[in-house]
């Protein structure tokens, strides 16, 4: 029998973190994030990490007391292990296919333990990396032509993508630069669009994907009040010691909070526009992650997390 995983997804604020913990303390599970913004160390208030503690020695979980998992400590929300998080430096470069092979160790290692994994994130590619078992042998590059693209604007560069990928151009990261110039290059080289290249394979587990559905006025004034408190919580300063070790233009600062933070401090914008544009973005980001999740007819869409809980019961038994 394949192993049962559970993946909760949704859009940003709908409050999958929440509801993967819930879940977690229930069934005994250890959580697996999928953001790839999480991934970089030192860019906490910006990505909206949880507030968590690193530990060592034991830890109950589901009722029983484990040894925790080698020498190094390991990252624990609520005493529930999560993983994913802090893997690489910012100026790193970290990919889909790096995060396939990384997840399905863990979710090896879980089930070895007789936990439940717990995949919780609203990046749609990694999540399909995952339980779809995608196939995803790269493309030989092309230097000259990778040359051309990148010396283009990210904004020239996706909407030359929007055009031979129309559905990719939906679920990429629009405002990582190195990303765009890699879907191009393969959509250009291949004559495919670069979404119908990541093939399904045989998946390895059996999967229950649980959506959170989220009234859209609720959700942008959640999105609104997240990003206020980033602020409250110094984001500004964070992004600022982030600019001075690493400067602005490698592909983590280009993320959603620190682009425009950048802006701010470079003196291009004021911090109320910096604000605002944050607002702005994440909710377009919120509107493009909810157009990839509703295509997946598996994912069981509830508005009560109560409803995953007995989605939950029912699919372990």
């Amino acid at each position: 029998m394949k192993p049962k995983v559970i993946a909760i997804v949704g859009c940003t604020a709908s409050g999958k973190t929440a509801l993967g913990i819930e879940v977690a303390k229930l069934v005994g599970g250890e959580v697996i994030s999928v953001d790839s913004r999480m991934v970089y160390r030192g860019m906490d208030v910006g990505t909206a990490k949880p507030e968590g503690e690193w530990k060592t020695g034991e830890i109950t979980i589901g009722g029983r007391i484990d040894q925790l998992f080698g020498a190094r400590k390991e990252f624990f929300v609520e005493d529930i292990p999560h993983w994913g998080i802090d893997l690489v430096d910012p100026d790193e470069e970290y990919s889909v296919a790096q995060f396939k092979e990384y997840a399905e160790k863990k979710i090896t290692e879980i089930v070895k333990r007789k936990h439940v994994p717990i995949l919780v994130g609203g990046t749609g590619l990694w999540l399909s990396a995952v339980i779809d078992n995608l196939d995803l042998s790269s493309t030989p590059s092309d230097d000259v032509l990778r040359e051309q693209l990148e010396a283009k604007s990210l904004g020239d560069l996706f909407h030359e993508y929007k055009k031979l990928d129309p559905i990719g151009s939906e679920q990429i990261d629009r405002d990582n630069k190195r990303r765009v110039v890699r879907a191009l290059e393969v959509s250009i080289l291949t004559g495919k669009p670069f979404s119908q290249l990541q093939t399904r394979g045989v998946s390895k587990y059996d999967v229950l994907q649980i959506g959170l559905s989220v009234d859209r006025d609720v959700l942008y004034e959640r999105i609104n009040d997240r990003v206020d408190e980033m602020i409250a919580k110094e984001l500004v300063t964070e992004v600022r010691s982030l600019k001075e070790k690493y400067g602005c233009t490698i592909e983590s600062m280009t993320g959603i909070g620190y682009r425009q933070v950048c802006e701010f401090l470079e003196g291009r914008s004021s911090l109320k526009d910096a604000i605002e544009e944050i607002k702005k973005d994440t909710r377009h980001y919120a509107k493009r992650q909810m157009t990839w999740f509703r295509r997946d007819e598996r994912i069981e869409w509830i508005v009560n997390p109560k409803e995953a809980i007995t989605l939950v019961e029912t699919f372990l038994k």
